[in-house]
């Protein structure tokens, strides 16, 4: 076998696990009181989730995203640390509703910090709360 078509091999099983993983792992629904738009969700609520979140990831599906869950409300901080993918986030109080968010820079190890004290925030493809008119104040439920 040549070099080049075991890289290939490589590089296609590789992208496989990460769509599989991406797409078996949607748990969970998100939709917006008074909003048509919903979310399929991957959940992130343990230590080692939350630091992976998407890292590495090749792409994000529409209308999916990852929901970061910490075990009490404060100031929270993402980052971009080894992600591809542009991303928004959106910064989320203990009831659901959204308090902050921000457009994130691909690669960037810049930490987008709440203002607020939140328990959850929602990552998504960049563009994606514009896109469904979905803002500051909105209450997400799920």
């Amino acid at each position: 076998m040549s070099k080049q078509f075991k890289a290939f091999v490589k590089k296609l099983l590789s992208l496989s696990l990460i769509l599989f993983s991406a797409i078996s792992f949607a748990a969970l629904e998100m939709s917006f009181e008074g909003k048509n738009a919903k979310l399929n969700l991957i959940i992130s609520n343990t230590d080692a989730s939350r630091r992976k979140g998407l890292m590495n990831q090749a792409f994000l599906e529409k209308n999916t995203g990852m929901l970061f869950i910490w075990p009490s409300s404060k100031k929270q901080c993402m980052w971009m640390k080894n992600t591809s993918l542009p991303l928004s986030v959106a910064y989320l109080s203990s009831d659901g509703r959204i308090l902050e968010i921000y457009d994130m820079v691909p690669f960037s190890e810049d930490s987008i910090c709440s203002m607020r004290n939140v328990r959850m925030a929602v990552e998504v493809n960049q563009g994606w709360f514009a896109r469904n008119q979905i803002t500051v104040g909105d209450k997400a439920n799920l």
